[in-house]
């Protein structure tokens, strides 16, 4: 298998630095309103949600993968004291390219039998996140910090052509790993809490929409279109540069 090294433009060190400075300049507002609202109460202990929305590569990224994508995440945090800071986790899984193809079953000797072969270009992530949200209102503004880890790699699945589309086989062919930070923020809107009890603790419910700066590190990565396939054989064009993106999402949140 030959493979043909493209080198991106080399951002990602300086794409991450900023990254890391507005992650910092946002954790410091967080602080910073947890302090003036510490007198404030709620009695919600944390909150879970999950989100989904579309993904746009950003900077080198973008010259190299220059499709949108699409993902979810799901994240959960408690509050930090009684403050409007709340500190967790996050999975978040994204596409940013695919490409399908119809293959006959020839190279066995069955040229009748037809497969379909699909590729996607995949970024799941772990995350820390700090989320400072308003204690109390039923429109909120609230901000984000994130840091962690990204897994970038590209998967090929082979399926029957006609329904019911049984899974033949499956392989991951390129993955790497890299750091990532970035901030964003949005606007949630309460869609339902139930009626206060003394006994029990606050509910609610909320929708959210939200957009993050993701900064990803360096790393080397296929995109749509790097599997080349003549005939029989295949070669990967492997790229490289910083793999930042931008994501704009709804979602809901649940405070408990």
């Amino acid at each position: 298998m030959n493979t043909r090294m493209r080198e991106g433009r080399g951002r990602g060190a300086s794409a991450l630095v900023r990254a890391a400075r507005t992650a910092a300049a946002a954790a410091a507002g967080i602080l910073l309103s947890a302090a003036l609202s510490f007198g404030q109460f709620i009695e919600s202990r944390g909150v879970w949600g999950f989100s989904f929305g579309e993904l746009y590569p950003s900077g080198a990224f973008a010259e190299n993968a220059r499709r949108g994508g699409a993902g979810f995440g799901f994240f959960y945090a408690k509050r930090l004291g009684r403050s409007p800071v709340f500190a967790g986790g996050e999975f978040a899984f994204h596409y940013y390219g695919d490409t399908h193809r119809h293959e006959s079953m020839a190279g066995i000797g069955v040229p009748e039998v037809q497969l379909d072969v699909e590729t996607f270009n995949n970024i799941v992530q772990g995350l820390f996140i700090l989320r400072v949200e308003p204690l109390r209102g039923g429109v909120k503004l609230f901000a984000e910090a994130l840091a962690g880890v990204s897994y970038l790699f590209t998967d090929t699945s082979v399926y029957s052509h006609t329904f019911p589309w049984e899974d033949l086989a499956y392989d991951i062919n390129y993955d790497s790993f890299t750091v990532t930070a970035g901030a964003g923020g949005g606007l949630a809107l309460r869609v339902g809490r139930p009626r206060d009890r003394p006994e029990r603790r606050r509910k609610e419910s909320l929708i959210e929409i939200k957009v993050r700066y993701m900064a990803g590190g360096v790393a080397k990565y296929l995109r749509q279109g790097s599997i080349v396939v003549e005939g029989d054989t295949f070669t990967y064009q492997v790229e490289k540069s910083a793999t930042s993106f931008v994501t704009v999402q709804m979602g809901f949140s649940f405070f408990f």
